[in-house]
C-alpha cells in the first residue's frame, strides 16, 4: 500500500512530496528527560523494573540478559539482542522462548505506563503548543543543516515550490505515543483552511538559514500544504498485546520470531519507499532488529534518483570527535551486506548528517526549553 494520492484532496497541487520519518527510542528518552521525568523507556531501566518486581528468575530472556551483563556486553539489556543471543545458540527451545517473550511483553506494558503517563502526554503537548514545537519540526527542519555545502548537494530544497503539499508519514518504532502527541496538529498550533480565497494552509521555510548559493533566500516562505500521519508498527501500549519484540530476520527455523514476520512489513510499508522522496531518521540506534527499514532506505536511495536521507545523530560526550562519515558508516554496516556494491558512494551523494549534542539548536523534534533550543539568527 503505498501513499494516498493527495494533489485530488486540494484545489491547487503542484506536486506532492512525500516524506517518511522513522523515529526511534532516542526521542522518548530525550522528551522525558528534558521534561525531568523521573523514568525513562530505557531497556536497563525495564531491567531494574524486572528485578524490583521480582520477575521470574527462570525466563529465559531475562536469564540472557543477566549472562550478557555479566560478560560485559554493551548491548546487554537489550531485549532484543538477548532474543537474537537465544535464537543464534538455539539451546533454548523455540516454545520456551515464545512463552518467555509474551511474559516479557505483559512487563514491559505494565512499566510503560509508569513512565508515559497522562500526566506526563499532556506536559508535553502543553510544550509543544506553547513552544509550537510540532509546526517548526514541519516547517523549517531544513534549517537544522548548518553546512551551506550540505545544504547545496540536497535536491529537495530545489524541488520546492508554492503550493506543494508536504505529507509526512512519521513510522514510530517506539510504544508509546509521546511522538503522536508532540506532532498532533492541534487548534491553536495548525489551522487546515486559514485564508479566505485559498485552502493552502501553512508556511514553509526552504532556505531558513539562508545558505547561498540557493534556489530561496532566507525569509522566503511557500505557501503550502501539510498532512501528517504516524503509525506504529511494533505496536503500541495502550494495547498490550501489540507490542513486538523480536529479531529482524531468521532462517525458517525461527522466521515467528521476527518484527517484520508479525508487523507484516511488506504488505503495509513496503511500497512507500518507492514513493518517498525525502527519508528522516531520528533517535534510532540504527540496530540490527530493525535492518529492514534501513535496508528498504538503501535500496531506495540507491535506485531512485530523487530520494535522499536526513540522518539525524546525537553525539554523546564520549564521541565528540565522531564526524558525518562516521555515521554514514553506522548506517551502512546497519543495511548490511548486498544492497549496492557501492553503498557507501551513494549515501556522501545522497545522505545528509545533522549531528547534535543536549545543547545544540534545533527545529526538527526539539523538546529542549533552555540554552540552544532555538536560534533567532536563523
Amino acid at each position: 500500500m503505498g501513499y494516498k494520492d493527495l494533489t485530488e484532496a486540494f484545489s491547487a497541487v503542484r506536486r506532492q512530496h512525500n516524506i517518511m520519518a522513522i523515529v526511534g527510542n532516542g526521542f522518548d528518552i530525550q522528551a522525558l528527560s528534558d521534561l525531568k521525568s523521573p523514568a525513562d523507556t530505557r531497556y536497563v531501566s525495564f531491567f531494574h523494573y524486572l528485578k524490583y518486581r521480582h520477575f521470574d528468575d527462570g525466563n529465559s530472556i531475562l536469564k540472557e540478559m543477566e549472562s550478557l551483563q555479566h560478560s560485559g556486553a554493551e548491548d546487554w539489556s537489550d531485549v532484543e539482542a538477548a532474543i537474537g543471543n537465544l535464537v543464534g545458540k538455539r539451546g533454548t527451545s523455540l516454545q520456551v522462548v515464545t512463552r518467555d517473550l509474551k511474559a516479557v511483553q505483559t512487563e514491559f506494558s505494565s512499566f510503560l505506563d509508569g513512565v508515559s503517563t497522562p500526566e506526563v502526554l499532556s506536559q508535553l503537548g502543553s510544550l509543544s503548543v506553547a513552544n509550537e514545537w510540532a509546526m517548526s519540526s514541519f516547517t523549517e527542519f531544513l534549517g537544522d543543516i548548518r553546512d551551506p555545502d550540505d545544504y547545496s548537494r540536497m535536491d529537495f530544497p530545489v524541488r520546492l515550490d508554492i503550493g506543494d503539499v508536504f505529507n509526512f508519514q512519521f513510522i514510530n518504532l517506539n510504544y508509546t505515543t509521546l511522538l503522536d502527541d508532540y506532532v498532533y496538529l492541534d487548534q491553536v498550533q495548525f489551522d487546515p483552511h486559514p485564508f479566505v480565497h485559498s485552502d493552502r494552509n501553512m508556511n514553509f521555510w526552504p532556505n531558513p538559514r539562508g545558505h547561498a548559493p540557493a534556489k530561496e533566500k532566507k525569509n522566503f516562505r511557500m505557501v503550502s500544504y501539510l498532512v501528517s500521519d504516524v503509525v506504529h508498527p511494533h505496536g503500541v501500549q495502550y494495547v498490550p498485546r501489540s507490542l513486538l519484540f523480536g529479531i529482524d530476520s531468521a532462517d525458517a527455523y525461527a522466521s515467528k520470531l521476527t518484527k517484520p514476520y508479525w508487523a507484516q512489513n511488506e504488505v503495509k510499508y513496503g511500497d512507500l519507499f518507492n514513493e518517498t522522496e525525502l527519508f528522516i531518521i531520528f533517535g534510532c540506534s540504527l540496530g540490527a532488529t530493525d535492518r529492514w527499514w534501513w535496508r528498504s532506505i538503501a535500496k531506495a536511495l540507491a535506485e531512485r534518483d530523487e530520494a535522499e536521507l536526513l540522518l539525524y545523530w546525537r553525539r554523546s560526550p564520549r564521541d565528540t570527535q565522531l564526524d558525518e562519515s562516521a555515521v554514514r558508516s553506522k548506517f551502512s554496516d546497519a543495511v548490511g551486506p548486498g544492497v549496492h556494491p557501492d553503498l557507501a558512494t551513494v549515501l556522501e551523494q545522497k545522505a545528509r548528517v545533522v549531528l547534535y549534542d543536549d545543547g545544540s539548536e534545533r527545529r526538527w523534534l526539539n523538546t529542549s526549553t533552555g540554552p540552544g533550543a532555538d536560534d533567532a539568527d536563523r
